[in-house]
């Protein structure tokens, strides 16, 4: 005991020297493993970040880019695979030379910063390391000080016990505020430069690297100058570092930057937004939102619509709305809602979607009922004049051109869209209930007041409908009497038909609105809806000229087409054929050119027999008459040939 002693007394500063550095040994272990292990993660890192929606056409070309419930434009996580080594290794000559090498806290930058803004006497130098903006960025909204900042020093010492440095540097980049309410690097190279982040350039890589450091100050839209010169320090450290060589450099900086980003493609309004307001609270989920919509096709529609409206301007007609259909599928492929979405005077207001009266498009639905009920095309319509007595008052029908055409065939008095012969066929069926439950079950919604408050004047359009719902009741006539809701969604559930009408009926109908000589009397020989091939079309105009219509069909596409003002003034003159007709015309001819449209093969329940003029019926063999006979289409069961 004395000798140990004697030792102790003479060696006493060793020993306080071993326990010294026993202590900060332990204290280092604490600090440096121990205590950050005891640390919570932000929840940030668990979860990626909250992306918008990105709607896109049905080849997923981009028609806009929704904010996340941020208000930041965030696209799809992306691998570290997909960020290029150039931006890698600009960000880290920025942010964090050493990131390879440290722990998550750089110390020697740490001392660095001591010594520089020491010798300021204010903050000019920061030692945050890429790990330590990873854990502050995943925990918005806590207050800057020595607290928060030893707690982002734990978490980082965790972080990087956790997670291994490509984890942490695919986190970062998807994470990161680059300014302009873009988040993330990929989110912000579409939005600079309007392409994928892997196919940036050096120079392009250098100039997003420097963003994070002030994204508004350096924003290059407002602050070119400024970003530019932070690039250009960029590249020299890279240089410093080893990381590119002075040629790359001096290549980099003579490279011309140009801002040409989507950031938010803005196609198709009036579709992305109809679009849109389908979805119940909180909206489309979030990602890609793939539709049915054909870019090129829409892009010709409203080209059409712009063109068709220029030469229609001193007629006073200000606005057109077009929609395509794909029968098969019910696909909206195109929906242009207004000449231009944003002009002040109403550009706004969707005409696919507006009330609006709809003439005689309504026409056909009348007389298809008539012929589900045994009528052919040649049956006779007395267009004569006529009274019907309503709770109102009496009813007098009146045609278009104000004269009377007598005994006339249904195919020609739908053809040429008399309106004594259509409110006189839809008597015979029973009446206006009749109608409105046809329409209604092809999806027609705003037919709302009772039969009475429209009469039998329903039939020549005295109600309002939207072009959406009219157009897509056509392409039901266009099945063959087969249903199908319209869908703008490509991954939407894909109804099955629902059948409504006759497929028969339908055919003969088909065929009456697709014949150019039956409506040679009202539109002459030569109608701008004589087409080349099969078209099955129908105009309509309101009585005061305030709405004209053109829908039609083939085997494969419906086109409604409306044209009008939105403030309900007059256009001068201008029916379905000068005003909708046109572009319903040239849309139908691009549908040609790109798809080579075709006609329905005539069904074997149907025939074609010589037909009397004067009666519509059939005239036997072996009998000859005096009078003219036309040969008209006709369903067998009605000449007691065949039940079909």
């Amino acid at each position: 005991m004395k000798t140990f002693l004697a030792w102790l007394r003479h060696r006493w500063y060793r020993v306080i020297l071993a326990l010294i550095g026993a202590g900060a040994l332990a204290v280092w272990v604490m600090v440096w493993f121990v205590i950050p292990m005891m640390v919570e993660l932000p929840d940030g890192l668990s979860q990626p970040p909250v992306i918008g929606t990105e709607v896109t056409d049905r080849e997923g070309r981009p028609l806009r880019k929704t904010l996340n419930s941020d208000g930041e434009r965030v696209v799809a996580f992306v691998s570290l695979d997909s960020i290029p080594d150039q931006l890698i290794h600009a960000t880290l000559a920025a942010e964090d030379q050493r990131f390879w090498t440290h722990g998550g806290v750089d110390l020697v930058a740490i001392a660095r910063a001591l010594r520089d803004n020491y010798q300021a006497e204010r903050a000019v130098s920061g030692a945050s390391t890429v790990t330590q903006q990873l854990v502050k960025i995943s925990a918005p909204g806590r207050k800057r000080n020595i607290r928060a900042k030893l707690g982002e020093f734990l978490a980082a010492r965790k972080l990087e016990m956790v997670w291994t440095k490509e984890e942490i540097l695919t986190a970062y980049f998807n994470r990161l505020d680059y300014g302009n309410l873009n988040v993330g690097a990929e989110a912000t190279a579409r939005g600079f430069f309007g392409k994928p982040l892997q196919d940036c350039s050096l120079a392009e890589c250098a100039l997003l690297a420097g963003l994070p450091q002030a994204p508004s100050r350096l924003n290059p839209y407002r602050a070119m100058p400024s970003s530019k010169k932070r690039q250009e320090w960029i590249l020299h450290r890279m240089v410093e570092e080893g990381m590119i060589s002075e040629t790359e450099r001096d290549d980099a900086l003579a490279q011309q930057l140009l801002l040409k980003g989507d950031r938010g493609a803005f196609e198709a309004p009036h579709f992305v937004d109809q679009l849109m307001a389908s979805f119940d609270e909180p909206g489309p989920a979030p990602g890609e939102l793939r539709t049915t919509l054909d870019l090129d096709l829409q892009k010709f529609c409203e080209t059409t619509v712009r063109r068709h409206l220029g030469w229609l301007r001193d007629k006073n007609v200000t606005n057109a709305s077009v929609v395509v259909i794909d029968n098969p599928t019910g696909d909206v492929l195109a929906l242009v809602g207004s000449a231009n979405y944003h002009s002040p005077n109403g550009g706004q207001n969707n005409g696919a979607m507006a009330l609006r009266s709809p003439g005689s498009t309504l026409k056909p639905f009348t007389y298809l009922v008539a012929l589900e009920r045994g009528a052919t095309p040649a049956t006779i319509v007395a267009d004569l004049p006529i009274e019907f007595m309503t709770g109102t008052g009496i009813y007098r029908p009146e045609n278009y051109d104000k004269r009377h055409y007598g005994p006339t065939s249904y195919r020609r008095a739908l053809a040429n869209s008399l309106n004594i012969s259509a409110v006189r066929v839809l008597d015979s069926i029973g009446g206006t209930p009749v109608l409105i439950n046809s329409l209604a079950a092809c999806g027609i919604t705003s037919l709302t007041q009772p039969p009475e408050h429209y009469g039998l004047g329903l039939t020549i359009g005295n109600a309002e409908l939207r072009l959406l719902e009219l157009t897509n009741a056509y392409a039901c006539l266009a099945r063959l009497g087969e249903h199908l809701p319209w869908r703008m969604a490509s991954n939407a559930e894909l109804a099955s038909p629902r059948r409504i009408f006759d497929a028969d009926a339908c055919y003969l109908l088909a065929d009456m609105l697709s014949d150019p000589t039956a409506r040679a009397a009202a539109f002459g020989p030569n109608s701008i809806l004589n087409f080349p091939f099969s078209v099955a079309c129908k105009t309509g105009t309101s009585s005061d000229f305030r709405d004209n219509w053109t829908i039609g069909f083939t085997s494969e596409f419906t086109v409604g087409v409306w044209a009008g003002n939105f403030e309900g003034t007059p256009m001068q003159d201008v029916s379905g054929v000068s005003g909708a007709g046109p572009i319903f015309r040239d849309v139908i001819l691009e549908l040609n050119a790109t798809n080579e449209l075709s006609w329905y093969p005539r069904p074997e329940s149907i025939v074609e027999h010589r037909v009397d003029p004067a009666t519509g019926l059939p005239v036997p063999k072996g009998i000859e008459l005096t009078r003219p006979l036309t040969r008209k289409s006709h369903r067998e069961k009605t000449l007691g040939v065949a039940n079909s």
